[in-house]
């Protein structure tokens, strides 16, 4: 699960600044978390005993940090610790969305110049406290020096970072902010889907109606575009049209087959479609059931009787399903029985109304790709849901 972390000065609530951060991330807060992302904030995260090094370390490996930014802030070391640990990984431009408050002088010379000097002089301040005890990395005082020294040494590199940083102050235009966040990281989870495993099962039989050929083919392709992984169980029909236009479109980039496709196929058998990787299964349920457990997320295309037990097996072991509704047979008796029992559907924050949607008709390869389309935006959103929000389950305003 993607993590968004928010790292400000937060035991500064008695001042009037203090109180107006504070009522500032709550709000972020607040909107962040009805929107179903998980989101740490460490005055809520830290318990008793938890280590706030072993935090501050956390933080810097999360997948987004929004970082508000006070006068405070530039002068704590807990702040600027986290501060730094984020900017140690080598994507973390991508990963910071700083708030720059009013008071955090850090677009001006003289106003740099002096956060650079402040910790100079704490690091010089320590020395001298410390005197002839050795700062060595085994003491207390030790580890205190070094970060410190570690704060004096990349604090110009963190306000050159923030001062190129766009910045949308929420507390001017707080719609905009969240627009922004969550359309970058939105956009960022695309980068995901090579990680995602998506299962096609539909109609075993060479002999297909044109609707579920044609769907079949652009189905493949459009997977191999959006660069999802493929799983089938290597029968002919539906699974041979998948699998040989998916093979065809990945063979125009530098990606290998084995890489991308997986066939589950029974002990003794060959997949009808020679290409990918080959795993071996027992004849039977787990001829389903090995297929489900290694899948993100199933489509179904057409069907005489297995497809719907595929429908009924990824229901047990809770994976979002997909049943393209025009191809008829067992895709349509699954989105009926979808429809009649919604909220028992891992569906994320697909609402029944879009999920209709997918009941449009076909007469023509162009109309099947019209469909095709609708069916990648619901596979793109749900995977969302399941990578970046906390519990597919999440309810509340929409993402992009």
């Amino acid at each position: 699960m993607n993590q968004i972390y928010i790292s400000y000065a937060w035991k500064d609530d008695k001042s009037e600044l203090g109180q107006q951060r504070e009522v500032l991330v709550d709000r972020i807060c607040q909107t962040l978390l009805a929107m179903g992302y998980n989101l740490i904030r460490d005055r809520n995260h830290l318990t008793l005993g938890q280590s706030i090094e072993q935090f501050m370390q956390d933080i810097g490996r999360g997948n987004y940090v929004i970082l508000v930014i006070s006068d405070k802030y530039l002068r704590s070391e807990y702040c600027m610790f986290e501060a730094i640990e984020v900017m140690k990984h080598k994507d973390y431009a991508q990963k910071i969305f700083p708030v720059v408050l009013s008071d955090a002088n850090i677009y001006t010379k003289a106003g740099r110049i002096d956060y650079i000097q402040y910790w100079q002089q704490q690091g010089e301040q320590l020395g001298q406290l410390m005197g002839s005890i050795a700062a060595e990395s085994s003491s207390a005082l030790g580890k205190v020096a070094q970060k410190i020294a570690e704060i004096a040494t990349n604090v110009d590199e963190f306000i050159h970072f923030v001062q190129d940083k766009l910045s949308i102050d929420p507390a001017q235009n707080f719609d905009t902010f969240i627009q922004q966040l969550t359309q970058q990281i939105y956009e960022d989870s695309q980068k995901l889907r090579s990680q995602k495993r998506i299962l096609v099962a539909g109609t075993g039989s060479f002999q297909l109606p044109d609707e579920v050929n044609w769907c079949a083919r652009t189905l493949g392709q459009k997977l191999a575009e959006h660069q999802y992984n493929l799983i089938t169980g290597g029968w002919e029909g539906v699974d041979y049209v998948v699998a040989e236009q998916y093979a065809a479109t990945l063979s125009k980039s530098p990606v290998r087959l084995t890489d991308k496709l997986t066939q589950m196929v029974p002990q003794g058998k060959q997949p009808v479609f020679r290409g990918g990787r080959v795993e071996y299964t027992e004849p039977g349920v787990n001829e389903w059931l090995d297929c489900l457990r290694r899948s993100d997320l199933v489509i179904l295309i057409g069907g005489v009787g297995g497809t719907y037990e595929t429908y009924q097996y990824a229901l047990q072991e809770k994976l979002p399903v997909i049943p393209i509704v025009c191809t008829n047979g067992d895709a349509k008796r699954v989105f009926d029985e979808m429809l009649q029992t919604w909220e028992q559907q891992p569906m994320g924050r697909i609402s029944p109304q879009k999920f209709k949607s997918l009941n449009q008709y076909i007469n023509t390869a162009e109309t099947a790709e019209d469909v095709i389309n609708d069916v990648m935006d619901i596979v793109n959103e749900v995977i969302f849901a399941k990578t970046m929000l906390k519990g597919a389950e999440a309810k509340g305003t929409a993402y992009p």
